[in-house]
C-alpha cells in the first residue's frame, strides 16, 4: 500500500536522517551498555523488533565498576539539578518585562510555580527520572515521555529507551526530529494507539504479529516566532495521524543531553568518555581472576611416559604428564607479580570514578539534610560538574517544568500571567545558579559590621535596615521569615523605646 498522506515523504526522511545520527554512535553506546547494563548492549536499533535471547558467544563482563560509577553519576545529577524536596526551577520576569509590571505578578507566578511542583510530586517523575538515568545518563542522552493520560489524574511520565529514541540536530544546533519507535504485539495495538485509524493491511495481522509504531515531532520552522511542532503517527510506516502544537511546553518528547556538540545528536556521557579505561579494568580483572583461580586449585604435573606441552596454557586444577626422571608430583605455578594488577586497577577505578564525579568523599550520618543543606549540596554538585551540565539544565530541568507548566494550564489549574489585559512573559531561571551570589551577602555583611562598628550614630540613620533585611532575605532565598506591616513596626518600634527611657529615666 502507497501512502499518500502529504506528511508521509517527510516522516519517512526524518527517520532516516536519525537513524544515521545514531548509526555513527551505535557502537559506543553498544560498548557503554555492556559495561553498565549488559543485557540493554544486545541492539539499539529501532527497526527491529528487541532481541529476546543472548548471542552465542558473547562476551563476560570482569568488572562492576561501570554500573557501581554510572549509579553514583546519576544520584550527583539528581541532586544538583533535580532534587525530589527542592523546587528546582522558578519563574522570573521575562525579556522587556519592566520592574514595575513584574511586581505585580511575582506573587501569582510564585503561586503557579508552587501547582508545577505539586503536580510533578503528585506524579511518576521523580521514579521515571532516576530508571532514565541509570545507565543513559552516563552514556549522556536520556528521553522522557511526559503526557496527560487522563483529566483529574496525575500526570504521566515514562522513560523512552536509546533503543526506542531516533533524534536528529536541528538548524541551530539543538535538538530538533524526535521520533520514538516501539515494536507492540498486535493484540496491543489499540492500547498503544487509541481512536487512531488502523490501516486495513495491518488491522488483518494475527495477534502475535510485531507492529512498528512510530511517534515523530519536528519544529515548523516555517513560523519561527511561534514555538510550533509537527506531530505524526505512524503505523507500519504508514502516517495514520497528525497534530500540531503550539507553545513553549507543547511537545510531550523531552530529549535532554550530557555535554553535547552542534554537529551530533547524541551527547558524549563520562561513561563513554571512560570506555578506554573500562577496556583495561576489564582486561586486569579478568587476568586477576584467572590468577585467582590458578592460585587456589594449581596444576600439577606426574611423572608419565608423555612430555609436558604448555601451548595450550595451564588450567587450575588440571594434571599434566611429565618426562619419566623429572621427579615426583610437583606443583604448576607460573606467578606473576598480583600487586601490580592490583595497584594499577585501583588508579584505573579512581580515574573512572573521578569522570564520573564520583570521587567526592561522603559526609557521614544519617540525619536527613535541611533545605539549606539540600541548597549548599546543589551548589557544590554544580559546581563539580560545571560546563558540562548546562546543556543538560536547560533540555531536560527547564523542559519538563515549562511541560507540566503548559499540561496545567491546560487543565485550567494555571491562568496566564497579565495585567490589565497584558500578557507578562515568564522565564525559567535555575534557584540553585542564583544562590551562588551568596557572595553579595557575605560582602554586604561585611559592609554592615564595618559601618555599625566604626559609625554606629551615623549608619544608623542612613541605612534604611528594613528594606536591607528584605534583600538580604531574597538573596538568600528564605521564604519562612515573615515581617510585620511597617507602620506595626514603627508602634513596636515607638513603644520599645518609650519602655526603654521610663527604664533609665531619660527624656521622652
Amino acid at each position: 500500500m502507497v501512502d499518500t498522506h502529504p506528511l508521509a515523504k517527510t516522516a519517512a526522511a526524518r527517520l532516516a536522517d536519525c537513524r544515521r545520527q545514531k548509526a555513527d554512535v551505535e557502537l559506543d553506546i553498544r560498548e557503554s551498555y555492556f559495561f553498565t547494563k549488559p543485557r540493554l548492549s544486545r541492539t539499539i536499533r529501532s527497526g527491529q523488533a528487541p532481541a529476546r535471547k543472548v548471542e552465542a558467544g558473547a562476551e563476560e563482563l570482569s568488572t562492576g565498576i561501570g554500573t557501581e560509577v554510572n549509579e553514583d553519576f546519576a544520584t550527583e545529577i539528581i541532586n544538583a539539578f533535580m532534587p525530589p524536596h527542592f523546587d528546582w526551577c522558578k519563574s522570573t520576569a521575562g525579556i522587556g518585562v519592566p520592574d514595575e509590571l513584574w511586581e505585580q505578578v511575582k506573587d501569582k507566578a510564585e503561586a503557579d510555580d508552587g501547582e508545577v511542583f505539586k503536580g510533578l510530586r503528585a506524579s511518576n517523575f521523580d521514579a521515571e527520572l532516576a530508571t532514565a538515568l541509570i545507565p543513559d545518563a552516563g552514556i549522556g542522552t536520556i528521553a522522557l515521555w511526559i503526557d496527560d493520560m487522563q483529566a483529574h489524574e496525575p500526570i504521566t511520565v515514562q522513560h523512552v529507551p536509546l533503543r526506542e529514541l531516533e533524534i536528529n540536530i536541528g538548524p541551530f544546533g539543538t535538538v530538533d526530529d524526535r521520533f520514538i519507535v516501539r515494536f507492540v504485539r498486535r493484540r496491543n495495538l489499540d492500547s498503544v494507539v487509541p481512536g487512531v485509524r488502523i490501516p486495513e493491511q495491518v488491522a488483518k495481522k494475527k495477534d502475535d504479529a510485531w507492529i512498528e509504531v512510530s511517534w515523530g515531532f519536528w519544529r515548523d520552522w516555517k513560523r519561527p516566532v511561534e514555538m510550533v511542532w509537527q506531530h505524526v503517527i505512524l503505523v507500519d510506516k504508514i502516517v495514520v495521524h497528525d497534530e500540531q502544537y503550539a507553545g513553549e511546553g507543547s511537545c510531550p518528547l523531552i530529549v535532554g543531553r550530557f555535554s553535547p556538540d552542534s554537529l551530533h545528536a547524541f551527547g558524549n556521557g563520562p561513561t563513554i568518555d571512560s570506555l578506554p579505561i573500562l577496556r583495561v579494568i576489564d582486561a586486569i580483572a579478568a587476568a586477576t581472576q584467572d590468577r585467582i583461580d590458578i592460585a587456589i586449585s594449581p596444576p600439577f604435573g606426574y611423572p608419565d611416559d608423555g612430555t609436558m606441552n604448555f601451548d595450550g596454557g595451564l588450567r587450575a586444577g588440571m594434571a599434566y604428564p611429565m618426562r619419566p626422571g623429572s621427579g615426583d608430583i610437583q606443583e604448576l605455578y607460573f606467578k606473576g607479580d598480583p600487586n601490580l594488577g592490583y595497584y594499577t586497577l585501583a588508579d584505573l577505578e579512581r580515574a573512572v570514578k573521578r569522570k564520573h564525579f564520583a570521587d567526592y568523599p561522603e559526609q557521614p550520618g544519617k540525619t536527613p539534610p535541611t533545605a539549606t543543606q539540600w541548597l549548599d549540596e546543589m551548589i557544590k554538585s554544580q559546581r563539580r560538574i560545571g560546563t558540562p551540565g548546562q546543556k543538560f539544565w536547560r533540555e531536560v530541568p527547564v523542559e519538563v517544568f515549562l511541560r507540566y507548566r503548559y499540561i496545567l494550564a491546560a487543565r485550567g489549574v494555571i491562568e496566564p500571567l497579565s495585567v490589565d489585559g497584558r500578557m507578562v512573559s515568564i522565564r525559567p531561571y535555575n534557584p540553585a545558579a542564583k544562590a551562588q551570589e551568596q557572595q553579595e551577602v557575605q560582602i554586604a555583611t561585611r559592609v554592615l559590621d564595618i559601618a555599625k562598628g566604626y559609625f554606629p550614630m551615623t549608619s544608623q540613620a542612613a541605612i534604611d535596615e528594613m528594606a536591607t533585611i528584605k534583600n538580604l532575605q531574597e538573596k538568600l532565598g528564605d521564604k519562612l521569615v515573615v515581617f510585620r506591616d511597617p507602620e506595626e513596626v514603627k508602634a513596636l518600634v515607638q513603644q520599645m523605646l518609650s519602655q526603654v527611657g521610663e527604664a533609665t529615666g531619660a527624656p521622652e
